[in-house]
């Protein structure tokens, strides 16, 4: 999708998919590392300061859009960069030895 402010397209508003806002944001450095569509995804459909609701949604083909400007500054105003944090290790199963023997 262009990069265009809404002036530069004659008063049409910059929309996204979720794949082009996680790339966005990735490659602008808003967000801490990377994120991926799904991680965005799971913000938007959780986090109840998302500033689109799905009933704004817009459904194109099989993908939904919305307005790049409100998103951009959820993303930028957030208080702290959140991640699902460090891969977690397996619990034992029961009966499993949680110190296996040399």
């Amino acid at each position: 999708m262009d990069m265009h402010t809404d002036d530069e397209r004659g008063g049409m508003p910059d929309l996204v998919t979720f794949t082009e806002i996680a790339k966005r944001l990735t490659e602008r450095g808003i967000v801490e590392g990377s994120i991926t569509r799904q991680g965005v995804r799971h913000i938007a459909d959780t986090d109840p300061d998302w500033p689109i609701p799905p009933k704004q949604w817009i459904k194109v083909g099989t993908a939904f859009v919305m307005r790049w400007e409100p998103v951009e500054k959820f993303f930028r105003e957030r208080e702290k960069p959140r991640s699902r944090g460090p891969a977690k290790k397996a619990k034992p199963e029961a009966g499993e030895a949680t110190n296996p023997e040399p």
